[in-house]
């Protein structure tokens, strides 16, 4: 067990928003999240998944909604009430919370809910990156039911959603959310912890601190960031340039768009929430499950909705964890793909670049 303490969380905040892919909530909010954590404790513990007993239940929590909107609205006790939720609606008391994915505000949503709960947050998730949708992850394809999913808001606006397709609990819990403001939160995937261990991709917390870290220290030193993430995280350098527009809009609790970058590398990214599919003309670079990643001339991670015209930026791209690269995860993401005109199957990233 550790506890993470105000930097350790800055550094997640700053990892996580590079690893979010363009989603998972902006550094913004990850930031003001640190400091309202900080209001009920000094610190949040993490554990290992091996360290939780097999008979204790857990759940997911993450905030859902556009990102536009989270950067306006921060949550504070809503993670919490939509977990009381769920231990009501199945009868269970929660003794850990696990974050849905990662990213600068969903790495930190459920440790709203551990600290005003006093319990500890896992040391994983199921997807190791950010994704657009509830479905989407690795606890699903195991099995593990996705209903009854609880949803809340700051004004205690709440609902328990039963449904049996998946994709139904993911429309519902949108149009309620894109009803109530754009921001709401989600508790889900109530389990045991001896299912959670066959299932989760461990130490995905403990990686985005250590690339927070790293970040910092670079920034600190004046050494290219870019450059020290291709080396320490295997990753890529997809494009470098000018931001030369940005098209969008927020329908459906999604932010949907295309960023154009002009200069040297140019590059052509499009979006659901995350980055989903990167060109260069009519050569493609990276299509997910792997990570299209961006930050901007100071160094700084970016998600899609803070980026704006003008900007200098810097696309990276990494692989995804090997338990989030497989045919059926790619299945998921394939009625995105197809309405992004994409109809092909996944290639990994090092076969691209």
């Amino acid at each position: 067990m550790t506890k993470l303490g105000k930097k350790d969380m800055q550094n997640i905040v700053t990892g996580a928003g590079l690893f979010g892919s363009g989603g998972g909530g902006s550094i913004a909010e990850g930031m003001k999240l640190v400091e309202k954590i900080l209001e009920f404790d000094n610190g949040v513990e993490l554990v290992s998944v091996n360290e939780v007993p097999d008979d204790k239940w857990g759940a997911v929590i993450a905030g859902v909604g556009s990102p536009r909107a989270s950067l306006t609205k921060v949550r504070t006790y809503s993670p919490t009430y939509a977990l009381e939720l769920l231990e009501e609606a199945k009868g269970f008391k929660c003794s850990f919370v696990i974050p849905f994915e990662l990213g600068a505000g969903n790495s930190l949503n459920p440790m709203l809910a551990a600290v005003q709960r006093k319990i500890p947050i896992v040391d994983g998730d199921p997807a190791g990156r950010a994704v657009p949708e509830i479905q989407m992850n690795t606890f699903y394809l195991g099995g593990i039911p996705l209903s009854p999913l609880a949803l809340a808001t700051e004004d205690k606006i709440s609902a328990v959603i039963r449904t049996e397709k998946p994709y139904d609990t993911e429309r519902v819990a949108r149009a309620i959310t894109s009803e109530l403001g754009g921001v709401s939160a989600i508790a889900c995937h109530a389990m045991l912890s001896k299912d959670i261990k066959k299932y989760i991709i461990s130490g995905t917390t403990t990686l985005v601190k250590k690339i927070g870290a790293e970040i910092r220290q670079m920034q600190n030193q004046g050494e290219d960031v870019a450059e020290g993430l291709i080396k320490n995280f295997k990753g890529y350098l997809l494009g470098k340039g000018k931001v030369s527009s940005v098209r969008g809009e927020t329908k459906g609790g999604f932010d949907f768009g295309t960023v154009e970058v002009m200069g040297k590398l140019p590059i052509k990214v499009m979006f659901q929430n995350e980055n989903m599919l990167a060109f260069r003309k009519e050569k493609l670079l990276a299509v997910v499950p792997d990570l299209i990643c961006s930050i901007d001339e100071r160094d700084n991670p970016l998600t899609n909705a803070d980026i704006k015209e003008g900007m200098e930026i810097t696309y990276l791209g990494f692989a995804a964890h090997s338990s989030f690269r497989t045919p059926d995860v790619f299945n998921l993401f394939t009625e995105i793909l197809k309405a992004l005109g994409y109809q092909y199957g996944f290639i990994p990233i090092n076969e691209l670049v």
